[in-house]
């Protein structure tokens, strides 16, 4: 999901900043030199080719004696194929990727190996994401593998024809509230004789919003699914009915053209989009992109790596170096400027050299440094709420309800919130849990 975002520190600078930044690590921080004797074998399961093929390339050549042994899975596809393995008996990978949207899915069916025994210290990673890979016991099932920031980029051209300028501090002053952006996205559509929407898709901003919610799903064993899609979904409508939204469908070849048109202005954005999207979509744009806080700073996407309870101890000690490795060794560079990971280890994470952004990248966004606004000003700042086992489920509910909102823009949002209610309580089939 995340590209490639080429650092501008030359590599003997990255070593440098890396031991200043982090001072003396650890053994946990270093990993152990347990597998270091005999060769091991790290079968791994995930989506994400971007980052394990760089990564595991670079490892096995630092460690001659480690060999991964990767199998790409869908990211929809991933908890089932676990599923179907510890049904059949049949050996799960050593280790494996897990989206943050299921991570709570993953620490049900038990099989992750808790971290807790290789003295790993989370309390060095970020708070908000850290939490996600703990379980109620006080096992630890993962490593968290990046940070996602998300912000709003915009368009300067744009910006200056609507707004009178494209300077960030100026359009974050204009743009402080959800309420900024429709009372400008009506002013647009109007001076624009309705050509010209503040963003292109309603499921794009949907998902903007529901990450920036601060309403939980679960309240014990009960499901506020009324309560949460109205917070986010409520905000939807107002920014519709204020004609701030085009109906595009997020992701779209269609929604994509309209990267590089000149009818949109705004697009949530976290980190990885910026290649993913803006670059790959907009490849003439270089010099025209900038980059706002949005409402509310959030997170959007995230993984972390597990490991499994049934590897051999060889392997689980393998696997664990190989996590340390990425996210708080030297690893850590490598995720960052051949992937475009950062890293929530917090030695790195709040060194603005580390974050800096390429020059390639700045140049992008018209000079400004984007690297210290996801990475010094969001991500200290961004809302979270517990992990549960029914965010997927929610977030597929929501894709559908957002898209019909902008299909049928006399659908209210009670409305909206019943057809939703319908088909949330099919999906969720655990007697134990309730809807509300």
């Amino acid at each position: 999901m995340k590209k490639k975002l080429v650092s501008v520190l030359l590599v003997a600078a990255m070593t440098v900043s890396m031991l200043a930044g982090c001072g003396a690590k650890s053994d946990s921080e270093k990993g152990s030199s347990a597998s270091a004797d005999g060769d091991v074998t790290i079968t791994y399961w995930g989506w994400d080719s971007n980052y394990y093929e760089p990564m595991f390339a670079a490892y096995e050549k630092e460690h001659p004696n480690v060999h991964f042994e990767p199998t790409a899975v869908e990211w929809g596809d991933m908890l089932t194929k676990a599923q179907q393995a510890l049904a059949s008996g049949s050996d799960l990978p050593v280790m494996f990727g897990m989206d943050n949207t299921l991570i709570e899915n993953w620490k049900a069916m038990d099989i992750c190996e808790d971290l807790t025994k290789y003295d790993f210290d989370d309390s060095k990673y970020l708070d908000s994401l850290a939490e996600k890979c703990k379980t109620d016991d006080g096992k630890i099932i993962g490593v968290q593998e990046s940070i996602n920031p998300a912000g709003i980029a915009y368009k300067r051209d744009l910006a200056k024809e609507y707004f009178g300028t494209d300077d960030p501090a100026e359009l974050q002053a204009m743009f402080a509230s959800y309420d900024d952006y429709a009372a400008k996205g009506s002013e647009v559509y109007d001076k624009s004789n309705g050509e010209v929407h503040l963003f292109h898709s309603g499921q794009a901003v949907a998902e903007w919003l529901y990450f920036a919610s601060d309403v939980a799903n679960m309240d014990g064993d009960t499901l506020t699914y009324t309560d949460k899609m109205t917070d986010v979904l409520s905000k939807l409508v107002t920014l519709r009915d204020a004609n701030a939204v085009d109906t595009y469908q997020s992701g779209t070849p269609e929604a994509n053209a309209t990267y590089a048109d000149d009818k949109h202005i705004f697009y949530p954005c976290p980190n990885w989009a910026l290649t993913y999207y803006i670059q790959g979509n907009d490849p003439d744009g270089s010099g025209n992109w900038g980059l706002l806080r949005a409402p509310v700073d959030y997170n959007h996407g995230g993984a972390a790596l597990g490991i499994s309870s049934s590897a051999t101890d060889e392997q689980k000690q393998a696997a664990y170096d190989f996590a340390v490795w990425a996210t708080a060794g030297d690893g850590a560079t490598i995720a960052r400027d051949d992937v475009g990971y950062i890293t929530p280890y917090l030695d790195l994470m709040n060194d603005p050299h580390w974050v800096s952004m390429s020059e390639d990248m700045i140049a992008w966004f018209g000079g400004q440094d984007i690297g210290e606004v996801y990475y010094q000003e969001i991500a200290p700042n961004m809302a979270g709420v517990p992990s549960t086992a029914w965010d997927n489920t929610i977030v597929n509910v929501r894709n559908d309800l957002s898209q019909q909102l902008m299909d049928d823009t006399a659908m209210t949002l009670d409305a909206a919130i019943k057809l939703g209610d319908d088909q949330i309580k099919q999906l969720v089939t655990d007697d134990s849990v309730t809807v509300k």
